[in-house]
């Protein structure tokens, strides 16, 4: 664990801008508490401050949730060393959340960051609390974008991190500080004088995230800065939007029977649209049938079934993320019903 602690400089956001940041994802009112995600590095460490700050002046607790995930000899030490300093500060209070049970051997960043996630949205839940913060920042959305572009992400995918992301259950993860480079929220620990942990997975190349991190200089010197992918996953972020909204509608439209276990949609309607609105409309039925799901199918797969399912060739019933697709051809219908078990 390398504890540190950065030289006071000058304050880089005014009270004003900071308190605007939490403000804007609230009406008139209020919630009585809200949590934070708080892994001790310095981005998480400024997040937590500045709820804190705006804490104490909108009489708001906070709720900081660090995840022992169980990776390294020394993380529940880093777990305790964080919840000491932020549980010194005005609204704050601090817990550990610990990932308990086998870990696995392969695919270690995604399924711990779904843990994570979990156990967070889970506290949430238990507690009634409405809202989960994280410190995702400009550089973070730049890089998932890079990520999500190697990895062969679709619109969806390139759209980047929402601001608002509701879970299943409800309770919203919020992301205030998407607009912020990082070095804004180093500048917020010095100025503060905020000590802050590196964690070392953040250095080690074997992860894509660090490899892009080294490639930074070369990618920027091409145009490819974070502020310019983050503005390119804003506006696709806009277009797919647009194209929900549009799904949603074309889905009531097409939509001849709607049950919990059951959706019947007409073949021939559906068939008028484009492919695009097509798979929409086919994964939004599926999402509500399946609501508890925090991701759906694979979208190659989800192409695959579609290009089979609108093709003039019989349609071989198949089951796909939780959901049986078949369809009944003598009254060109699609019948979508939930999986059981």
């Amino acid at each position: 664990m390398t504890d540190q602690k950065p030289n006071p400089t000058a304050a880089p956001l005014s009270p004003e801008s900071a308190n605007a940041l939490f403000d804007r994802f609230f009406g008139e009112t209020l919630p009585n508490s809200v949590a934070c995600g708080l892994s001790g590095g310095p981005d998480s460490m400024a997040l937590c401050w500045l709820l804190s700050q705006w804490g104490t002046a909108r009489r708001v607790y906070i709720h900081a949730l660090t995840v022992d995930h169980g990776l390294r000899p020394n993380a529940a030490e880093e777990a305790a060393w964080t919840g000491a300093q932020v549980s010194v500060w005005p609204m704050v209070a601090h817990t550990t959340l610990k990932w308990r049970g086998k870990k696995p051997e392969k695919r270690i960043m995604e399924t711990a960051r779904q843990a994570r996630y979990a156990l967070m949205e889970r506290y949430c839940r238990r507690e009634k609390i409405p809202d989960l913060f994280i410190a995702h920042h400009l550089d973070d959305q730049g890089e998932t974008f890079l990520m999500r572009l190697a990895g062969g992400s679709g619109l969806n995918g390139l759209a980047g991190m929402a601001p608002v992301q509701p879970f299943p259950s409800g309770v919203r993860l919020l992301r205030p500080l998407l607009d912020l480079p990082k070095k804004t929220l180093t500048d917020i620990c010095a100025a503060n004088e905020i000590p802050f942990v590196n964690d070392p997975s953040n250095t080690k190349t074997e992860y894509l995230r660090p490899r892009l991190r080294d490639a930074k200089d070369l990618l920027s010197r091409e145009g490819l800065s974070n502020k310019r992918l983050s503005v390119t996953a804003a506006r696709l972020r806009r277009a797919r939007e647009a194209l929900e909204d549009i799904s949603r509608n074309v889905l009531t439209l097409v939509t001849l029977e709607r049950t919990k276990e059951k959706i019947v949609l007409d073949h021939a309607a559906l068939s008028a649209y484009p492919e695009e609105i097509r798979l929409r409309v086919l994964q939004d039925a599926a999402a509500a049938l399946t609501p508890k799901k925090t991701y759906g199918p694979r979208m190659e797969k989800l192409e695959a079934l579609a290009e089979s399912l609108f093709a003039d060739a019989p349609f071989r019933k198949r089951t796909l993320g939780g959901v049986v697709f078949a369809r009944d051809q003598r009254n060109d219908r699609i019948i979508l019903e939930k999986e059981t078990t």
